[in-house]
């Protein structure tokens, strides 16, 4: 099994506080969009813990079963799909939004225009995208690492990820290193994972050819009122990307 198949211990390694993200989400719809959003696509959703906090009507897919099973028992609208083959009735929500790098899955151009097409039809026009993932200002390979950690109802999972830096043809690879605690019990989990790699100038070219998106505003933060100019854009950054009327 993967590392992404565990989803319980995903869903408690990602179990902050969920709160500043789905405000941003909302915050972004009204400001950029067509204004309170009522109805919510999250691609990529995972576990659901996102979505477990929002308002109206909230509905997220993934392609990993084992999350999609987890999310609906927790209360969660799931289904499976792929994110650059998913369909739903056209117009039919006022925003989506994906905040944790996972657009990065999708490897090449073609699967990443295709997903933006989806996620566009499935807006009404005007709608916003708010797109989080991780943008480099060039493609100089550091090294980076992170640790984290988080328990619930007796079961603690340590977590590491590390960027092996090995960014050739746009793709790096991320080492996810789990230590899944529970009792006396001990599972250790590690998973190798490739990544597409985005400069500024990648971003600018993808949404050139998708044709769907415009760039509404960049943050490097959930703060709404601290948008930053793209052109300085780099690290962890949240895009709101707005779905351009039909036809245009």
């Amino acid at each position: 099994m993967e590392w992404y198949d565990r989803a319980e211990a995903y869903d408690i390694l990602c179990g902050w506080d969920p709160r500043p993200e789905r405000d941003f989400v909302l915050g972004a719809s009204e400001r950029y969009g067509v204004g309170p959003a009522r109805r919510i696509l999250e691609p990529f959703c995972g576990s659901g813990r996102l979505l477990r906090v929002m308002p109206g009507l909230a509905v997220g897919f993934d392609r990993n079963p084992h999350m999609v099973r987890y999310a609906r028992g927790r209360g969660v609208r799931a289904f499976r799909a792929d994110a650059a083959r998913f369909a739903v009735r056209e117009a039919s929500f006022d925003a989506a939004f994906c905040l944790i790098d996972s657009f990065r899955y999708l490897l090449t151009e073609e699967a990443a225009i295709a997903h933006l097409r989806a996620v566009a039809r499935a807006l009404r026009p005007g709608g916003v995208y708010v797109l989080g993932f991780e943008l480099t200002g060039d493609l100089d390979p550091l090294r980076s690492r992170d640790a984290w950690s988080g328990a619930r109802a007796g079961t603690r999972v340590e977590g590491e990820v590390t960027c092996l830096g090995d960014r050739a043809a746009r793709v790096e690879t991320l080492r996810v290193r789990l230590l899944v605690r529970r009792g006396r019990d001990r599972e250790r989990v590690e998973d190798f994972q490739p990544m597409r790699v985005y400069a500024r100038a990648d971003v600018v070219s993808l949404l050139a050819a998708e044709g769907s998106f415009g760039l509404a505003a960049a943050y490097s933060g959930y703060d709404l009122d601290r948008p930053v100019p793209f052109e300085d854009a780099a690290g962890s950054v949240a895009l709101v990307l707005r779905a351009h009327p039909r036809g245009t």
